[in-house]
């Protein structure tokens, strides 16, 4: 790659009280990124207390909020139901909070949690008994256990598997299978260090499906049709703003489409691969790379040739939109 990854930051730091971390194995971590949501931290907190299995850690990455988040989590702890651990980092983005929780974790798996999102009550209870279902001689092969994620409204339907228990890895699952929609998983903390997010200084989102890629190349899951989270989209979230996303971290997503392309593609069809060679150009311009580097880097010519003038009108588009409504 022509840009160089940064390091994780392990600059954050831990305040409030709480009870001392036993320096033993629980089963989980949950994770849960924050970023001025104290507005919806505390019903997140809620379904975590309701959990049915006990046996967990909380770990709180606040990126950089400027709201009532830490008082909000410091009354939390006060109430000792469970451990939460606290950091705060500048604002660098849920990758780099990410992975910054993954070199905390002290859980065997790793259960991710958005703040405004809640768990189902037996969630981390499912979770664990779909991952003591698989033989022991076969538990090195799998990352983890991933199920369904439902909307609070209803409004969205959901990809369901076309099993209720199914052993697949993550491309099977989206390449094979067309399933997109959001799910939510217990992976093991140790195969996820292994898979840290790449991060580029000044930039703040790194794609989700980046290191789930990755993994699929010597890991399976065993993904189970039931519910382990329910979710809100909330309107200030990155949905909800992704052109000025994306206007702000293209180095990710060049390196994302490049990625994709050159390693990726096998299960990827003619009209795909011809999208992601498009957006790869279209990225790299916005980087300041050129053609000839271009060229230099992609392993498919042809294909990259063809997406040229498509590649080059998004990267005029997304110019001109800019130059009207400035992305700051």
């Amino acid at each position: 790659m022509s840009q160089k990854e940064t390091g994780v930051d392990l600059n954050a730091r831990a305040v409030g009280s709480q009870a001392a971390v036993d320096s033993s194995m629980v089963t989980f971590t949950i994770f849960i990124p924050t970023y001025n949501r104290a507005y919806t931290l505390d019903r997140a907190l809620q379904s975590v207390s309701d959990q049915t299995f006990r046996d967990f850690e909380v770990l709180i990455i606040d990126d950089g909020s400027r709201d009532n988040t830490r008082q909000l989590v410091e009354n939390w702890q006060g109430r000792e139901i469970f451990t939460i651990r606290y950091y705060w980092q500048k604002n660098q983005g849920k990758h780099v909070a990410h992975n910054n929780a993954v070199k905390r974790a002290l859980g065997f798996f790793f259960v991710l949690l958005d703040s405004d999102d809640m768990l189902h009550p037996r969630a981390l209870e499912r979770l664990k008994y779909h991952w003591e279902s698989i033989p022991d001689s076969k538990k090195n092969h799998f990352a983890g256990v991933e199920g369904l994620c439902v909307y609070s409204d209803s409004s969205v339907q959901v990809d369901r598997f076309p099993e209720d228990v199914m052993d697949a890895d993550y491309l099977e699952k989206t390449k094979k299978y067309n399933i997109r929609s959001e799910k939510r998983n217990a992976i093991r903390t140790d195969v996820l260090r292994q898979f840290l997010y790449p991060q580029f200084d000044g930039e703040r989102h790194m794609r989700d499906d980046l290191i789930w890629k990755r993994m699929a190349r010597h890991f399976k899951f065993r993904y189970v049709n039931e519910v382990i989270q329910i979710m809100e989209h909330q309107t200030d979230g990155l949905t909800a703003n992704i052109f000025a996303m994306r206007m702000r971290n293209p180095r990710g997503f060049r390196y994302y489409f490049l990625e994709e392309i050159n390693d990726f593609s096998a299960l990827t069809g003619s009209y795909l691969r011809f999208k992601y060679h498009s957006k790869f150009v279209r990225y790299s311009l916005h980087c300041g790379v050129g053609f000839r580097e271009q060229y230099r880097e992609v392993r498919t010519k042809a294909m990259w040739l063809l997406s040229l003038p498509r590649g080059t009108i998004g990267w005029l588009k997304d110019k001109v939109k800019m130059a009207i409504r400035p992305v700051n």
